[in-house]
Formats: structure tokens, C-alpha cells, sequence
């Protein structure tokens, strides 16, 4: 790692080899692919009603999470979370892992599951204020009480959509990453689909009815003989990430995006603009769903369910609900914003002394480096 990061990668980046030693906080994962501004096609015609119409959108330039959130990343992120007044639900405690079988991959490399959407926006919440950076959801119009506990509404005018923290993709976002530079095609990477190139129900993989590793389809994929294998056990392993580098974009697990769930939402929706969704008052979304994107474990190529597994299929669940099969990926505005800005300066003679009250004291200095108490030297960069 060099001195300085546009972008900060690791939680709290710190080095100081002008000094001959370094200091590096926890390496939690933090690998995001940069998706470019620009317009696509969204949506497919002919196969489901509310895929269509097929119309075309424009999105800003933002950044996602080359592999669906790690089981390893969750606890970090969830154990720091909970002693700085979040909460999340019991089920959240007892994800789905590896099976008992398999030696090859540790249970923490799996993606995460069993969380519902609520905890999925306030864990994004939980890791922006880790990294120093600003949230995006928050419980009041005015956007001044971070979202940190309960299963609150929080509409679309409660979001810092500017802001560089952490948070679910809009359908939009998901979409367009996931189609990478195919159009109107039904998965990454073309038409078709077999079970070398993603985990799903009989898919032939060693973890049917289960999820893989991330990043599993990597070119070292092993894959048998299966009901709906398709013939993939016959083909050659390659690597299946899509075009932007991402893994497990078709299977595994679903993933959480931010969006409720309109059937006729493509037809109503102003195309001129990005879209989050539509937006509801806490008093009538009993009965809404949140969508969920890409299929998982559970879902199967086949036509008599929509084929499920295609880019365009837009999946739902009550937002309270957790399952096995669903879990998420994070993005990011991408924007530079200065870390840690709501931390408060010591008065009288400790000038350049702050506090947070989650991250504690540090100095900081005239340009970017940092002192902090208990972690050293560090050089964060937004």
C-alpha cells in the first residue's frame, strides 16, 4: 500500500514509514469496482410484466462491492456496530455457512444471510461511520439522527444520496453494474446459463441447496453431474465475474437493494433523472415489499418460474423478513467528502485535538495525517 488513497480501501488506513513502522487496523474487506455515469437499457420484455417496458436510464458515477458482504465483514462491522448503539435482529447471529463437509473455504468467506433489509441499511450505516465517513440514512426529514436501531420507514428524502458513506443499491445501480456492457442479454455474461457459472438449485456445485464461497466461479470451479447442470460439468471452468470484475452477480444469494416494490413502477417512473424508488408514508407499507436482485441458491434456470436467475427477474420480500438466501452488496456515491467532519473540537489551549464520541481523540495536523491515541499515525482520505 502507498502513502496515499483517493479512496480509503482498509478501515482507518494508517502507515508511517517515515518513521520505520506501521500500523494497519483490521483488514476488513473493502474491494469496490468503480461503475462509470451513463445510460442503459433497463428491463426485458416478453418474459415478465414487471420488467417492462424495456426503457432506457441514466446513472451517476458510483462504486460497489466486487463480492456480495462476507460473513467475516458482517461480525467486524456488527460486534463495533452493537457497542455504539446499533441493533440488529436475532437472526442476524446465526447465518447459513459452509457445509460441514467442506475444508476448502472457511465458514467467514461465505456471503452473508439471514438479515433482513433493515439490518442490510443499518449495518451500511454502521460501516460508514466506522470508516469516518458520513452516513446516508436517517430517521428524520431534516437528516440529523443517524438510523441505527428498529425498523423504521426511512423514505427516500431521509437519504444523503450525496454523501460518500455506505449503502444498498437502488434497482437502477444494481442493474446497470450487473449488466456490465451486455445489453438485453439474460445474465452477465450472454443468454444461457449452465452450471459452471453459478451457483444455483441443482446447479452440480458441491454446495447445492447452499452457498458457495464468494467469488467461487473464479476458473477453479468444480461441478458434477446435476439436474439442472445443464452440461456445465462438461465445460471448461473459466472465470464468470461480469465485465466490471464482479462475483456472484447471478446466484448464490439474492441481494437486498433499496427500492419498495412496484409492479407498474417502469411505467411511472421519470426517466430523465435517477430513480430510488417509490416512497411511502410509515402508515401504508404493511403490505409493501422490498426487491432483491440476481436469485440465489434456491432458484432454478428454468422458464416455469420466470427464470429467476436473469438480470432483469426483480425478486421481493417483506423488508423485516430474513432468509438463508438473501444478503447484499454495498455501493457508494462516488464523491470525495471529508472524513470524520461531525467530530467536535476541544476548546480552549488543545487546539487541533477532536473527538468522536464511537472513535475517541485524535489530532490532526495541517494536512492529512492523523494521531490517534490509542491507533498511532494514520492517513485517511475520503
Amino acid at each position: 500500500m502507498g502513502l496515499h488513497f483517493t479512496h480509503a480501501v482498509f478501515p482507518l488506513l494508517s502507515v508511517l514509514l517515515s518513521f520505520g513502522f506501521s500500523y494497519c487496523l483490521y483488514g476488513l474487506s473493502d474491494n469496490l469496482v468503480l461503475i462509470g455515469g451513463g445510460s442503459y437499457y433497463m428491463g426485458q420484455e416478453g418474459i415478465q410484466d414487471d420488467e417492462e417496458p424495456l426503457h432506457f436510464v441514466k446513472v451517476i458515477p458510483f462504486e460497489i462491492d466486487r463480492f456480495e458482504t462476507k460473513i467475516v465483514d458482517w461480525n467486524f462491522i456488527a460486534n463495533w456496530a452493537v457497542k455504539n448503539g446499533y441493533d440488529f435482529s436475532e437472526s442476524s447471529y446465526s447465518p447459513w455457512g459452509k457445509p460441514y463437509w467442506y475444508f476448502l473455504a472457511d465458514k467467514d468467506n461465505f456471503p452473508m444471510n439471514r438479515v433482513s433489509w433493515y439490518d442490510a441499511v443499518k449495518w451500511c450505516n454502521a460501516k460508514s461511520e466506522y470508516m469516518g465517513r458520513n452516513p446516508v440514512y436517517f430517521s428524520d426529514n431534516a437528516k440529523t439522527q443517524v438510523y441505527r436501531s428498529g425498523e423504521s420507514n426511512i423514505r427516500n428524502n431521509m437519504v444523503k444520496w450525496e454523501s460518500s458513506g455506505y449503502r444498498l443499491p437502488t434497482e437502477e445501480e444494481w442493474e446497470r453494474a450487473a449488466r456490465g456492457k451486455k445489453h438485453n442479454k439474460n445474465y452477465p455474461w450472454g443468454s444461457y446459463i449452465d452450471g459452471s457459472k453459478a451457483n444455483y438449485k441443482g446447479s452440480g456445485d458441491p454446495f447445492d441447496d447452499g452457498t458457495a464461497p464468494t467469488g467461487y466461479y473464479n476458473s477453479v470451479q468444480i461441478i458434477s453431474e446435476s439436474k439442472y447442470s445443464l452440461n456445465g460439468e462438461k465445460e471448461i471452468p473459466r472465470d464468470y465475474s461480469n465485465d466490471y470484475g464482479l462475483y456472484d452477480i447471478t446466484g448464490n444469494i439474492s441481494e437486498w437493494c433499496w427500492d419498495w416494490y412496484d409492479e407498474n413502477w417502469y411505467s411511472k417512473k421519470n426517466i430523465n433523472s435517477s430513480s430510488y424508488g417509490p416512497s411511502y408514508t410509515t402508515s401504508n407499507t404493511g403490505d409493501k415489499y422490498r426487491v432483491h436482485r440476481g436469485g440465489g441458491y434456491k432458484d432454478g434456470p428454468g422458464m416455469d418460474e420466470g427464470k429467476p436467475l436473469r438480470i432483469a427477474f426483480r425478486h421481493i420480500e417483506y423488508p423485516q423478513k430474513s432468509r438463508r438466501s438473501i444478503g447484499f452488496r454495498t455501493v457508494r456515491t462516488f464523491t470525495e467528502e471529508k472524513l470524520w467532519s461531525s467530530s467536535v473540537e476541544f476548546s480552549g489551549t488543545a487546539h487541533n485535538w477532536y473527538f468522536l464520541d464511537w472513535f475517541g481523540y485524535f489530532y490532526q495536523t495541517t494536512t492529512d495525517w492523523v494521531f490517534h491515541t490509542e491507533l498511532g499515525w494514520i492517513y485517511p482520505i475520503g
